[in-house]
């Protein structure tokens, strides 16, 4: 009896504790997702109010970091344009030819 009885008892186990553990699964799901969608919806406009908080923090850092990014690119400018100056200013360095 031992051949036959256990694989097929096995099988019988196994899809009973499927359909079971399916079913119980399901329906904590259901219920957790039920309970989260419940206060999701309660707490809607604490939610929204906290986004469009955050929303504008982030938009004021990114004028924040456009502001410094412009004065950045401009003082690259101004050191440019005087390390060019000087360079003008001090020729090429080269030797004059002497008139005797």
């Amino acid at each position: 009896t031992f051949g036959l009885s256990i694989p097929v008892g096995a099988v019988l186990g196994g899809g009973t504790g499927l359909a079971v553990g399916a079913t119980a699964g399901t329906a904590t799901g259901a219920v957790g997702g039920g309970a989260a969608g419940y206060g999701v919806y309660a707490k809607k406009d604490d939610i929204k109010f906290v986004a469009n908080s955050v929303l504008s923090k982030a938009s004021d850092g990114v004028e924040t970091v456009k502001a410094r990014s412009v004065a950045s690119v401009v003082y690259a400018k101004a050191l440019a344009s005087a390390a060019k100056a000087r360079l003008i200013r001090a020729g090429t360095g080269g030797t004059v030819e002497s008139m005797d």
